[in-house]
């Protein structure tokens, strides 16, 4: 293997962004790549020092994406934190695993300049600073500390001052043109000034507590502390019941329990990208509490016109907020591990997660089982007063009307949202006590002002579904229409009647499991913690059978060769396009011509459909990106999507898509890889930003308008993924055994609520198995689900590497007509099977018209 050797991954660091791309792999803020030529010794970690200045200890991982490599992540960020400056990282003392020392050495490295704003995209700027607005939610405000006085002296406690995150990390991650810290925003932004002796304790980014008399001359200047806690999540990886991620650290609870001993007056700022721990909040009695959530690159301005009431704020909870990670059914059947366990890679176990409790989702199971949380599903405070008065509900047999007149009786202009939500019968099912249904939310109201909302639900949207029959039904008995700005505060508005049991439809099954196991019910009560983590090849102990699909071929095209341009203007060619192509060329067009993004010296592209010259074809580029365009180049960047949801305005999330597509056709991107929109089953799964919400309506219905401001604007979008993809940990390992039912009412449910709202251009499939199959290979879920029940005619792709755990010959059989991230290795395993009679030319032909389908509408 020869000498040891350091080699410098990538010599500029951006201080603008806490969490780099490589943090998708290992939680290492502000950090730079070091590549190891030969793995460390158990001792052999050496001294890290920027100018001098030890850093923290770093930490190694196994890339295994375009290079494989052993990679140190080194912190250099406590020290390199000035702009356009050159700093000298030197590394010292190492030792390989067989006791070589690694020779000291040390490199140049550069921060890059401080980023400004840019006039021309001004107004795409304003949208996603109205996004961060909408998107923070105010938990908790007693004795109206809240908003804080006009050029109030901030007293910040925390490292979160200095490491205020705006993004998740992964495939949602955020490149914008500039994105103000929040420290930056203070000056900028605000008329507050910071008590610049406190902050300076934090700036190597260490939780600490402030000594000698500090805290009394903090309070001298003002009696008010604000504390931030920050949290990363995203892509990869998932968080941890466990100090340093849900819960407090030794450090930062030791620092709130000295600054509240003495501060008469405490702020809280959560910034995190999933619910954490709150109990703390209550212990040392925080006054106000705000939750900033991931909102995108203007978050801190949009937390400095909340602090000062110059925005009052809107949001409301997408999600349940648990007293304590273990009330909830689901953190029972997760795999948890502690912060210091060694996590597998993606693919390096199995995993077998039992979906026990069933249909009780986040408030499905509180509301229904009188589990008090810490704060409910639709919760959010405002600095004013609203009045709801309700009408009488209807009901047409379809529909269910409910007028709500929304009055603002405090003293501050602002927004509220109306939440229905219906109580169904018991009859032959029982049923979550409560299910959302339908939400508005009104245009900013003056004091004094009011506004009259309709608010509709569908029957289907509180349907329950009969796994006997394969229906769903309308139970006969009384209905209850509940209504209010949450769901704790929503009250009894009227009821309706169903004579009879309806059932309105019945579908094909799909999905159905094939081994049993507990499901949760008012009767049985608890779950019993079966989920486990095994050998890879054990992940599946029942396999479920394998649907054949067998479509017809087409009729061989044997006239003038037909080009890309003809078809683009008579689509009515299609099939002879297509079928004048050879078994080699289908076999090409079925995978995706690779990626560019894993390292720092590529582009960012996440794929690229393959060209096939002679047609005179078109590239197709696709990125990921629910929360802009996830490129190298820079770009806009929106709040994620669990803060889109905390709007509840579903025009908003419209605006939000529209500026993503307007910005994306900039970069000759045609295609983006969103909304995801799996539901909030934990909520530490480590893409819980990326995601919107534990609800499906809510997730659904702000999933579409966002796929639908893409869509309009002339950019793809692209549902994923199908389906239970709630997760991370040794992902593409991983098995969810879940019921019919609650695939029916929770998992697949998501998806139709936002198809009804706008029918995607493309679907992708999930990384994991479900029921003994997995999806990506499941011909009845691809063509009696997504394409027949649903009626999507678009591409359906597999998630990036699936064929890692998952045969791609079988995939494509199914129907999964792209193969992603691709390569000429997978073009040649499917020609190979064609040759061999394994893989029939009538798929591949069926496949490839989907995705020549897909890039008529955009290229």
């Amino acid at each position: 293997m020869g000498k040891p050797k350091f080699s410098l991954m990538d010599k500029t660091l951006n201080p603008e962004i806490v969490d780099g791309k490589m943090n998708a792999f290992v939680k290492v803020p502000y950090g730079i790549q070091v590549r190891l030529s030969h793995p460390l010794g158990k001792d052999g970690y050496g001294r890290v020092t920027v100018d001098g200045i030890p850093i923290s200890r770093g930490k190694i991982f196994k890339l295994d994406m375009v290079i494989k490599a052993d990679v140190l992540y080194l912190p250099v960020g406590e020290v390199a934190r000035e702009f356009d400056r050159e700093y000298t990282l030197a590394l010292t003392g190492f030792k390989t695993a067989e006791g070589v020392p690694y020779p000291d050495c040390s490199f140049k490295i550069k921060t890059t300049a401080k980023s400004r704003p840019d006039p021309a995209f001004a107004e795409n700027d304003e949208v996603a600073l109205e996004a961060a607005r909408e998107g923070m939610v105010l938990l908790r405000n007693e004795k109206g500390v809240l908003p804080l006085k006009e050029g109030a002296v901030l007293n910040c406690f925390g490292r979160g001052q200095y490491m205020y995150r705006n993004t998740s990390t992964g495939a949602s991650m955020i490149n914008p043109r500039w994105q103000p810290d929040f420290m930056d925003a203070i000056k900028e932004h605000s008329s507050f000034s910071v008590n610049e002796e406190l902050s300076a304790l934090y700036c190597y980014l260490q939780d600490v507590t402030p000594g000698g008399n500090m805290l009394e001359r903090a309070k001298e200047q003002s009696d008010t502390a604000v504390i931030l806690i920050s949290r990363t999540s995203g892509e990869f990886l998932d968080n941890h019941p466990d100090k340093g991620s849900y819960y407090l650290t030794d450090d930062e609870e030791a620092m709130i329990k000295a600054v509240t001993a003495v501060f008469d007056k405490t702020v809280a700022i959560i910034n995190s990208g999933f619910p954490m721990d709150i109990a703390w909040t209550q212990k040392y009695g925080i006054d106000a509490v705000v939750y900033t959530g991931f909102t995108g690159m203007l978050s801190s301005y949009a937390l400095m016109e909340i602090l000062d009431g110059r925005t009052n704020p809107s949001g409301k909870l997408p999600d349940t907020w648990a007293r304590d990670y273990y009330d909830s059914p689901a953190a029972h059947n997760f795999i948890n591990f502690k912060e210091v366990d060694e996590i597998p890679g993606e693919k390096d176990k199995g995993v077998r997660l039992y979906y026990e409790e069933d249909i009780y989702v986040g408030y499905r199971y509180f509301d229904s089982f009188g589990k008090a949380p810490a704060y409910s599903f639709g919760h959010g405070l405002s600095y004013t007063d609203f009045a709801l008065e309700t009408g009488k509900p209807s009901f047409d047999g379809n529909n269910v009307t409910l007028q709500v007149t929304i009055t603002n009786t405090g003293k501050r202009a602002g927004k509220e949202t109306a939440q229905l939500y219906l109580h169904a019968p018991e009859g032959k099912l029982e049923k979550p006590y409560r299910v959302l249904a339908a939400f508005e939310k009104t245009k900013e109201l003056k004091p004094g002002e009011k506004e009259l909302l309709a608010l509709t639900a569908c029957a289907s949207d509180f349907a329950s579904f009969d796994e006997e029959t394969g229906s769903y039904l309308l139970e006969a008995g009384t209905y209850e229409v509940y209504c209010g700005n949450s769901l704790a505060k929503a009250v009894l508005a009227g009821c309706f009647t169903v004579g009879k049991t309806e059932t309105l439809r019945t579908v094909e099954r799909v999905c159905r499991p094939v081994e049993e196991f507990k499901r949760l019910n008012r009767e049985n009560g608890t779950a019993e913690a079966v989920s486990q983590l095994v050998d890879l090849d054990q992940r599946i102990r029942v396999r479920a059978p394998r649907p054949s699909y067998q479509p017809l071929p087409l009729k061989k095209h044997t006239g003038k060769k037909i080009i890309y341009a003809q078809v683009k203007e008579n689509p009515g060619l299609m099939d002879e396009f297509v079928s004048q192509m050879s078994d080699k060329e289908l076999c090409r067009m079925n995978v995706c011509g690779g990626s560019n993004w894993y390292l720092p010296w590529q582009n960012g592209e996440a794929g690229k459909t393959n060209v096939i010259k002679k047609y005179k074809m078109p590239r197709m580029l696709v990125s990921d990106g629910n929360t802009g365009i996830n490129v190298k180049k820079k770009n806009i960047g929106m709040p994620c999507s669990a803060s889109i949801a905390a709007t509840f305005n579903k025009e908003l999330a419209y605006r939000v898509g529209s500026v993503i597509a307007k910005e994306s056709k900039a970069q000759n991107i045609y295609q983006n890889l969103g909304p995801g929109m799996n539901i909030h089953r934990n909520v530490l799964n480590g893409r819980h930003p990326e995601y919107f919400s534990e609800d499906p309506y809510l997730a659904g219905m702000m999933a579409g308008m966002h796929a639908k401001g893409l869509e309009d604007n002339g950019v793809g979008s692209c549902y994923k993924h199908m389906f239970c993809n709630n997760s991370d940990t040794s992902r593409k390992g991983s098995h969810s055994i879940v019921s019919e039912r609650a695939l029916r009412e929770i998992y697949f449910r998501v998806f139709e609520v936002a198809i009804a709202v706008q029918k995607p251009s493309a679907v992708m499939t999930s990384y994991n198995a479900v029921n003994g199959i997995y999806p990506a290979e499941n011909a009845d879920v691809i063509q009696k689900l997504i394409r027949g029940e649903w009626g999507i005619d678009g591409m359906v792709m597999t998630d990036w590497g699936t064929y890692d755990t998952v045969d791609a010959v079988e995939m494509v059989k199914a129907g999964n007509c792209w193969l992603t991230e691709g390569s000429k290795k997978y073009s040649r395993l499917l020609e190979q099977a064609v040759k061999e009679g394994r893989l029939s030319r009538a798929v591949l032909e069926r496949n490839v018209r989907s995705v020549i389908s897909t890039m008529l509408k955009r290229v």
